[in-house]
């Protein structure tokens, strides 16, 4: 038979434990995959499935609009879930010129927005957010990015053509400058 206080030395000590797996398991909720509450007053992003558009392979007219005459290349974009789905990385890749590249998006549980990190062969490296679809129907990622040219805010904007075709508007903005549109890009599902 236990003594009192040995009975209570175990309650607390069951207690203790108790509550350590309770902040374990809530805190490991975005871990598990489970959807965060979205912040109150705001729709958020969502779930990462709708970034699902931007899933397979793409043929992308991608038009350089920082040239004096505008130059219309092409760029395949592959995306393809990783980590059990909860992020999408995209592989970007040009031959003319030469030129690869990755963006890789997830969801932020917690703020409920998406987020990406995009970087490529010509020293570009930047990090956006989004909070989601707008009503306007227009999904734009905004962050830091850092080009040969200097530190930059940058945004693109993407719009659902149809379920074989979207396209991205692309800008940056130097410290004090206005927004300065760098390149349209068209893609179509191979």
């Amino acid at each position: 038979m236990l003594s009192a206080s040995s009975s209570r030395f175990r309650l607390r000590a069951l207690a203790t434990l108790a509550g350590a797996l309770a902040l374990v398991t809530t805190g490991s909720m975005t871990a598990w995959g489970q959807q965060a509450a979205p912040r109150s007053g705001t729709n958020g992003a969502g779930p990462i499935t709708e970034l699902d558009f931007l899933l397979g392979d793409f043929s992308c007219a991608y038009t350089d609009l920082t040239l004096a005459e505008p130059v219309t290349v092409n760029v395949d974009w592959k995306t393809e879930k990783t980590l059990g789905g909860a992020f999408y990385e995209m592989r970007l890749i040009g031959t003319t010129p030469a030129f690869e590249g990755r963006w890789v998006f997830g969801r932020n549980a917690v703020d409920d927005e998406f987020t990406s990190f995009y970087w490529d062969t010509w020293g570009n490296t930047g990090t956006a957010t989004s909070q989601g679809w707008n009503d306007n129907g227009m999904l734009r990622f905004r962050g830091p990015y850092v080009i040969p040219a200097g530190h930059v805010a940058s945004k693109d904007e993407f719009r659902i053509v149809d379920g074989d075709r979207f396209t991205d508007d692309a800008f940056i903005r130097f410290p004090g400058e206005e927004w300065k549109a760098i390149s349209h890009v068209d893609c179509r599902r191979n």
